[in-house]
């Protein structure tokens, strides 16, 4: 067990819940509020697909926006439904665990011996005795990986039931590789709203029409972007001595730690602040950013111990996507790839780096 004092421990606990909103997040949010208020007016629903990588965030954004709206009893309106695709995937198992998340007690083992068609229509009088504004659908891959074309037919028109009876528009939230579903007729003209939520870069390519290859340097604008969201967790980690880790010392460096990646990003500073803790420092510096990342990754080259033009950076390429042409299910999910391990030096001079 951690020994924290009950100040410390708050401390961390409000860090960890932190939730830092930047333009994009606040544009889809507006798209959630608009599907909302769509709802209101009574006309045909639209529908939305969110994509984005593990760890870009999804989750936490979701979490965050159903914040706004505060549980009451059972019998209490519910204005969002928040549910996922369960691990099982098919239309009865769909159908209960939007049930169950209405708090609905038809969700419980007795919806197993009903029919579908009984099923959606308990979902439909449950959406409206709660007035469900908007259906957010999380982990919606899933219909990507474990179903095939015809039951992704099936529930799509399952929702679109729903959705129509009961007035309501489906938010589906996913990784990227979920937008194979938007290709598919039965979905694709209902998703009339679609976002990626991405990992942060730091550079991009520079090419010209006379270069055959990447041609890079660090991007001011999405540096800017990044240097907003870490300022954001360290001024919400409630040192009095507020953690300045924009400096470039310690910014490059942190993203050559996490890649990018924002849920990476947030638990690597977690962790320092523990680690701040147990040195007894009323801040992060880079010291502790190095004790942290030796702790945690020991078999990796400390980037706090390294000099900036000896540092190497690499950022997302290519995101995730399905291979619907594999012919093992191992070979049908294609990871993210990610750029060559590229000197800062290099993406720093003005000539910039040609590879």
């Amino acid at each position: 067990m951690v020994n924290l004092t009950s100040m410390q421990y708050e401390q961390l606990k409000a860090y960890d819940n932190c939730f830092i909103e930047y333009p994009e997040i606040t544009e889809i949010y507006s798209i959630f509020d608009q599907l909302r208020f769509n709802q209101s007016l009574g006309g045909e629903p639209e529908s939305f697909l969110l994509t984005g990588e593990s760890g870009s965030g999804k989750t936490a954004l979701i979490n965050n926006y159903l914040s706004r709206f505060k549980p009451g009893s059972n019998w209490a309106k519910q204005t969002i439904l928040s549910t996922r695709i369960p691990s099982r995937v098919n239309e009865q198992n769909t159908l209960t665990q939007f049930l169950v998340d209405l708090d609905s007690k038809s969700g419980g083992r007795s919806t197993r011996k009903r029919n579908e068609i009984a099923l959606g229509e308990g979902v439909v009088k449950q959406l409206k005795r709660k007035s469900v504004e908007l259906i957010i659908v999380n982990e919606i891959q899933e219909l990507v990986e474990f179903s095939t074309a015809d039951e992704r037919q099936t529930i799509a028109n399952t929702f679109k039931y729903i959705s129509e009876e009961a007035g309501v528009s489906f938010v589906l939230v996913g990784m990227p590789y979920a937008d194979v579903i938007a290709k598919e007729s039965q979905w694709n003209s209902r998703l009339s709203w679609r976002r990626e939520i991405n990992y942060f870069t730091l550079f991009k390519d520079e090419r010209d029409k006379k270069d055959t290859g990447p041609k890079y340097r660090i991007d001011a604008t999405q540096k800017k972007h990044f240097a907003r969201f870490v300022a954001g967790l360290a001024s919400r980690m409630g040192y009095e001595n507020t953690p300045l880790l924009t400096k470039n010392e310690i910014l490059y460096p942190l993203f050559s730690m996490c890649r990018g990646e924002c849920r990476r990003l947030k638990h690597f500073l977690k962790d320092a602040m523990l680690m701040s803790f147990k040195e007894n420092k009323n801040t992060i510096d880079k010291e502790v950013l190095a004790s942290t990342f030796a702790l945690k990754y020991p078999y990796l080259e400390n980037p706090f111990e390294c000099s900036l033009d000896k540092l190497k950076i690499d950022q997302i390429d290519t995101g995730s996507m399905y291979n619907t042409r594999a012919m093992t299910a191992e070979n049908k999910i294609l990871a993210p790839r990610f750029t060559d391990a590229l000197p800062l030096s290099m993406l720093l001079s003005k000539s910039s780096l040609k590879v």
